[in-house]
C-alpha cells in the first residue's frame, strides 16, 4: 500500500493504540496519512492491555479536574461513540460494555489507597456505593468464598470495557477504508531537517515525507527522540496477563484488588492480570509472573484454580517517571508533536488524545488544554 514518492499532510510514528486513532481522526478530517512501524499494526502494548474504561469525572467540573482527569472525562464520552461508529463502519464488535467495576481492598496498604480513589471520584462527582462483604457477595458471587477478606470495597457503575484486540482491528480497517496508508516491519535510520522543520523520515526502505509528524511509539519513543536530537524518559514496564477459560456469567463486572484485577469477557474467558516489572525490552511471559497471577486468582475467587489456561502473555508498557504522558508539540521542531507514555492507560485515554493531538497538529483549538503534560514538564531543551 506504500509508495515512496508519495508527501503526505501527516506521517504518524508508531502503530499501536495511540498513532491507530490519531490516524483515524486526521483522515477523517481529509488528512493524507502515513502510518509507521517497526512491527505489525497494532502488535505491542495495545494488543496486551485489557481494555477497562475507568470513569472520568463529572463534565460541569472539569475545571477542577487535573488535566489528565480530564482527558479520562472526554475519553469516556467518546469510547461507546467511537465504538458504535466503528460498528457501523466495519461490522467489527469490539464488545464495548459498561458493566461496572468493584474496586476491593485487601490490606491496610490496599485501604489507604483505595479511600484516597473514592475522595477523588466524589470531588470528581464519580459514583461510587460502598460495599460490605455481603455486596460484594451479591455482586461477584466467585469471590463470595472470600469477600471476608477484604478491609473495603466501591462500586463504580459508570466504568466500562472492550476486548482491545478487536478495537485495534477496527480502528485498522478504518483506517484503510479512509486510505491511511501502513509502512510496517521498517526500522527508521534518521531524520531529515531544516533549521526547525522536520521534512522526512529516513527508514531502511527509503524516505517519506510530510508536513506535520508524531512521534507515538510507545515503550521506544526515548530512542526515536534520540535520534531527533533530545532526551525523552519512556521507558517499558512489562505486564503479563493469563486467559482463562470460564463459563460465561463466572463473573459479571470487572474487578480490581489493588493493583490486580479481573476482566470477564462475554463469552466467559476472564482476564487476570497483571504484573508490573521493569524487565527492559524482553517481552516474555515467566513462570514468576504467571504464578503471580494464577496465587492471586485463587486466593481470591478458588473456582479460577480449575479453570484451564487458554493463553497467556506479556506487553511493555510505556512508563514515564511521573506515570503521566507526553502530549503536545516537541520543542525545537514546530512541525513535530509527541503523543507517547500513557503506561497504563493508552487504550483508556485514545479517544481523548486523538482528538486534542489532532487539533494540534491541525492547529486548531483543542477541547482540553494540554500544556500539563509537555515534554517541557521535565526538559527544557533539546538534548546536545
Amino acid at each position: 500500500m506504500f509508495q515512496n514518492a508519495n508527501h503526505y499532510d501527516s506521517i504518524i510514528l508508531g502503530g499501536g493504540v495511540i498513532g491507530l486513532s490519531l490516524a483515524w481522526r486526521l483522515a477523517q478530517e481529509g488528512n493524507k496519512v502515513c502510518v509507521v512501524d517497526r512491527g505489525p499494526i497494532g502488535k505491542e502494548a495495545s494488543w496486551a492491555g485489557a481494555g477497562m474504561v475507568p470513569a472520568g469525572p463529572n463534565p460541569s467540573l472539569w475545571p477542577q479536574a487535573s488535566t489528565y482527569e480530564q482527558l479520562e472525562g472526554l475519553s469516556q464520552q467518546l469510547h461507546p461513540k467511537w465504538h458504535q461508529e466503528l460498528y457501523e463502519l466495519t461490522r467489527i464488535d469490539t464488545q464495548y460494555q459498561q458493566c461496572g467495576t468493584l474496586h476491593l481492598a485487601a490490606d491496610p496498604l490496599q485501604d489507604d489507597s483505595l479511600q484516597k480513589k473514592v475522595a477523588r471520584w466524589l470531588e470528581m462527582g464519580i459514583q461510587c456505593d460502598a460495599l460490605d462483604a455481603h455486596q460484594i457477595a451479591e455482586l461477584e458471587p466467585a469471590l463470595a468464598q472470600q469477600a471476608g477478606k477484604f478491609c473495603s470495597g466501591y462500586f463504580v457503575p459508570e466504568e466500562a470495557q472492550f476486548r482491545s484486540p478487536l478495537y485495534l482491528k477496527a480502528l485498522g480497517a478504518a483506517c484503510q477504508i479512509e486510505n491511511v496508508q501502513w509502512l510496517t516491519g521498517v526500522q527508521v535510520e534518521q531524520f531529515e531537517t531544516s533549521g526547525d522543520v522536520l521534512n522526512s523520515v529516513l527508514t531502511d526502505c527509503g524516505p517519506i515525507h510530510a508536513d506535520r509528524f508524531c512521534l507515538a511509539t510507545g515503550c521506544w519513543s526515548g530512542q526515536i527522540a534520540q535520534q531527533l536530537g533530545f532526551e525523552l524518559k519512556v521507558h517499558p514496564i512489562r505486564g503479563q496477563i493469563v486467559l482463562l477459560n470460564g463459563p460465561p456469567g463466572l463473573f459479571r463486572h470487572n474487578v480490581y484488588v489493588g493493583m490486580h484485577y479481573f476482566t470477564p469477557r462475554l463469552d466467559g474467558r476472564l482476564l487476570v492480570g497483571s504484573t508490573l516489572e521493569k524487565a527492559g525490552f524482553h517481552k516474555t511471559t515467566t513462570p514468576q509472573g504467571i504464578a503471580e497471577l494464577m496465587d492471586f486468582a485463587a486466593s481470591f475467587a478458588p473456582s479460577t484454580a480449575k479453570l484451564p489456561v487458554k493463553k497467556r502473555w506479556a506487553g511493555l508498557r510505556p512508563g514515564t517517571v511521573d506515570k503521566l504522558p507526553y502530549l503536545g508539540p516537541i520543542p525545537h521542531l514546530k512541525n513535530a508533536w509527541l503523543a507517547t507514555g500513557h503506561y497504563r492507560a493508552g487504550l483508556q485515554l485514545s479517544p481523548a488524545t486523538a482528538v486534542v493531538m489532532g487539533c494540534l497538529l491541525q492547529e486548531k483549538n483543542p477541547p482540553i488544554d494540554v500544556s500539563p503534560l509537555s515534554i517541557t514538564r521535565s526538559i527544557d531543551s533539546p538534548a546536545n
